[in-house]
């Protein structure tokens, strides 16, 4: 009681001073000086007042539990917890196609446009092979003389008068330029752009103008008969546990659309850098076919462990001191410290033993309580 007496003087007379030697409101250094020292004087009380609840608390063991602190509260239901692995993925096109240029050269024309439909075989681009056709033009000029000396050198050959060696020549040199034609021929057929099938023309990825090199991209095309599908990389921790024919959950958040769907294929290599391999899903919806784009990302959610067993409560009820977990068990008003068997977290809650239906566990709160320490039940905690 003479602790309360004390502080509520030493507050009046701090609050009475200010008011009796209030600087005047021009005099900023004097309101400066003046700050600083209740400061020091409001450290100063805390510090004792401190050191006197510590005091007291020593001999007092209800002193700290007599404020009750206002909690949030969960009652425990139904046991089960299934832990799920979030993995991130795409959406591709198995015939989603990429034309690249097989030859250097100047892009001389593009002849399709971004959503045209083609025909397998259709021209789609041309490069700059002005060059090639004059060269082929010139080839098979010489190889039109080659082939009549050839003729002739047979000819002469069959009746015995010309030589073998003459003979032979004129023969190589016809086979040499034939070669040479078929040569400039699949270069200027390369120098064609042509669609492998039929599909969309999905992107151009070059210009009309543009210096092409070998392997460069050209046109993306997406296939009117391929098959759409879901595939991510997961850790190689679960290659035994992720199989074919298991249902996993995916979500397509550029859509907004979730839905579950098998595991079509597993796939049997490990990559070597990442140490994952790659799951394919292949059941999509059919209302979203249409919508469906290349590249697109998506989530993939899928089980990790199941514990029928364990409760789930909020991660925010979970305490821990040392290697030991803990909660706070609402009970009578008070706080009640209760070992736990953490098992896993997932996203906000935690998978955990050693508790019973229908206990309370404390929420929002409890890393403030001790064991024994009042507590009121509040909607929104503390």
């Amino acid at each position: 009681m003479r602790y309360v007496v004390w502080v509520g003087v030493l507050v009046g007379w701090m609050v009475g001073g200010c008011s009796a030697s209030r600087p005047s409101d021009g005099n900023v250094e004097a309101k400066k000086a003046r700050l600083e020292k209740l400061r020091q004087e409001l450290f100063r009380l805390q510090a004792e007042i401190t050191a006197l609840e510590g005091e007291i608390a020593a001999v007092d063991s209800t002193f700290a539990l007599q404020k009750a602190i206002p909690v949030s509260v969960v009652v425990l239901r139904d046991r089960g917890f299934q832990s799920r692995l979030r993995i991130q993925g795409g959406v591709d096109n198995r015939q989603a196609i990429t034309l690249a240029a097989k030859s250097a050269g100047t892009l001389l024309r593009l002849y399709v446009q971004e959503g045209d439909y083609v025909r397998a075989g259709q021209l789609l681009a041309e490069q700059d092979a002005e060059v090639l056709r004059k060269n082929l033009a010139e080839v098979r000029t010489r190889l039109e003389l080659a082939k009549t000396l050839y003729e002739k050198q047979k000819k002469l050959y069959e009746e015995g008068i010309g030589s073998e060696v003459q003979y032979l020549t004129a023969k190589s040199n016809k086979e040499s330029l034939e070669a040479a034609v078929l040569t400039l021929e699949e270069q200027l057929r390369n120098a064609q752009l042509r669609a492998p099938q039929a599909g969309r023309v999905d992107a151009l990825l070059a210009k009309e103008g543009e210096l092409l090199m070998p392997g460069m991209p050209v046109v993306r095309l997406l296939s009117s008969t391929g098959t759409w599908e879901v595939k991510a990389e997961v850790p190689e921790r679960f290659l035994g546990t992720v199989r074919a024919g298991s249902v996993v959950e995916v979500e397509l958040p550029d859509l907004g659309e979730r839905f579950e769907a098998p595991i079509a294929v597993v796939g049997e290599n490990i990559n070597p850098m990442s140490r994952t391999f790659t799951v394919y899903i292949r059941a999509l919806p059919g209302r979203l076919l249409g919508r469906l784009r290349p590249g697109m990302v998506a989530f993939l959610t899928l089980p990790e462990a199941s514990y029928p067993n364990a409760f789930r409560v909020p991660v925010e009820a979970v305490q821990s001191q040392d290697t030991a977990a803990f909660v706070f068990l609402y009970r009578q008003g008070r706080a009640r410290r209760t070992p736990i068997r953490l098992l896993a977290i997932q996203r906000d809650e935690a998978a955990v033993e050693g508790l019973n239906p229908g206990d309370t566990v404390i929420v929002l709160g409890a890393a403030l309580l001790r064991d024994g320490q009042a507590v009121t039940i509040s909607s929104e905690g503390i």
